[in-house]
């Protein structure tokens, strides 16, 4: 019973694992990106603005550790933020931009309002 315990566990714990890693296994771009007719770049600014949660909380905005993987959505501490974009990641027909501290999911981020992108000058 104790082994049969133990491997439930141990395969639940992978699996877990295995789906919190997904993005940070896809490989990284510098290439610019068009959504919604709008191209984004590295080096544009996400400005965060705020959470769509009834508590400010973030839906499209995810917290990274220092690995570059999500680790959990966003709390309202990070409204009115800004951050550079450091490069962009795609998984499952979706884009991801992330910065220095977070992932933003761009095309559900940009339809939701909680982020905005302000163009860089360089």
């Amino acid at each position: 019973m104790k082994k049969l315990l133990m491997l439930l566990l141990i395969s639940f714990s992978v699996i877990a694992f295995a789906q919190g890693k997904s993005i940070s296994l896809s490989k990284k771009s510098d290439a610019p990106v068009t959504i919604n007719e709008q191209q984004i770049k590295v080096g544009d600014v996400l400005y965060f603005q705020l959470g769509a949660n009834p508590d400010g909380s973030f839906r499209f905005v995810q917290d990274l550790n220092n690995f570059n993987e999500p680790v959990k959505p966003s709390g309202s501490r990070t409204s009115m933020m800004k951050q550079p974009i450091k490069f962009f990641k795609e998984k499952d027909g979706v884009i991801y931009a992330f910065t220095k501290y977070f992932v933003a999911n761009l095309e559900a981020g940009l339809k939701s309002g909680e982020v905005e992108i302000l163009k860089s000058e360089k």
